[in-house]
């Protein structure tokens, strides 16, 4: 993601967009290990909210692209593009999540590390972190249920509601 945070929110806000839950979830993990790698002093844990920051960032875009192809192959009567295509994103979605879960571990491990006047900024940083694990899970959950009504890839008769990429 090489875009400023104003291009990011308004390529959310767009109509159609595929930047949507899912690409919000990774970057809300992504400055969640951001916040908490200012708050150590530690190095090994820092490199390692480091690593998963990066991950993340480059997650935001994999989620678009990756739901975008999903969503294009819905539309085909190709058998089986389509379920491969939306497992695919779901798997984008697993990684944001386990991401997430362990942030938000680091964040637990990190309390008695954090001095008292910035325990409000480490709050804040397991919220981002519980919030992106929440909204990945609901997009996987969403996901599965989707590739089970259509039975197997085969192109469904109802098109799904968009779900926020």
């Amino acid at each position: 993601m090489s875009r400023s945070i104003n291009q990011f929110l308004e390529q959310v806000a767009r109509r159609g967009s595929w930047f949507g839950g899912g690409s919000v979830a990774a970057l809300s993990t992504a400055l969640s290990a951001a916040l908490l790698e200012k708050l150590l002093a530690e190095s090994t844990l820092r490199r390692e909210l480091q690593h998963r920051r990066q991950a993340c960032v480059r997650l935001i875009d994999e989620d678009a692209t990756t739901f975008a192809r999903a969503i294009a192959a819905s539309r085909t009567k190709t058998p089986g593009r389509f379920q491969r295509a939306l497992t695919q994103a779901t798997r984008v979605q697993v990684h944001v999540a386990a991401h997430a879960k362990a942030v938000d571990a680091a964040c637990r491990r990190a309390q008695r590390m954090v001095k008292p006047q910035l325990q409000s900024d480490l709050r804040c940083a397991r919220g981002l972190a519980q919030a992106a694990a929440a909204a990945a899970h609901m997009l996987i959950e969403t996901n599965r249920a989707w590739l089970r009504r259509t039975g197997g890839g085969r192109s469904s008769s109802r098109r799904p509601t968009r779900r926020s990429a």
